[in-house]
């Protein structure tokens, strides 16, 4: 029974730690459409759109203002100044939203197309006394020097760079980078079959 409950402890921590962020989302959003379309609706009503379409012509104006206001807000962040300032409201948001900087990861991720550029984050084991340690080789040279970076696990974005002599490095060929970076995120699970 004491189980039981620990485990319905959890799980509510767990679903109010998920939530937070979504609820506080959307409820920003509602505020933001919802001024949007009250504008979108003084402006439907001046063109007489709202006699043609309705309501929903109050909603297509006021997308059109929430779109307009959002290219304009992408030209106005090519100036050093609006960045900074945009730089700080993250770092405020960061402190006070649980989970925010993992979902704008997320988000920047979904919407930036990357560029193809030839990829260099090869897996890799470096040896670190006794012991092999996973890492992408990012650049070697005719030296027999490598820069090498460990990530910390879960994240693989997340971790440490070191310049390495090539001996140090074992080589993964027949690893694919999406196989690796899967153990990376699980704790290293799977590593000990990566040939």
């Amino acid at each position: 029974m004491k189980n039981f409950l620990l485990q319905v402890q959890r799980n509510c921590i767990s679903g109010i730690i998920l939530l937070l962020p979504l609820v506080v989302f959307f409820m920003i959003l509602e505020k933001v459409w919802g001024f949007f379309r009250k504008y979108g609706d003084k402006f439907a009503h001046f063109l007489n759109i709202d006699k043609v379409l309705g309501t929903i012509g109050s909603d297509i104006i006021g997308g059109i203002f929430l779109i307009l206001l959002i290219y304009f807000s992408g030209y106005l962040m090519q100036f050093s100044f609006l960045k900074k300032i945009a730089d700080w409201i993250d770092d405020k948001l960061m402190f006070f939203l649980p989970g925010y900087e993992k979902n704008k990861k997320l988000a920047e991720e979904k919407l930036i197309k990357k560029v193809n550029n030839p990829n260099t984050n090869l897996p890799v084991l470096l040896k670190f006394d006794a012991y092999w340690q996973p890492a992408y080789l990012i650049e070697e040279n005719t030296e027999g020097n490598a820069v090498v970076f460990v990530p910390t696990a879960p994240a693989k974005d997340q971790g440490q760079i070191y310049i390495v002599s090539t001996a140090d490095i074992k080589r993964l060929p027949d690893t694919t980078l999406g196989n690796f970076d899967a153990s990376v995120k699980t704790l290293g699970k799977g590593i000990l079959s990566f040939k």
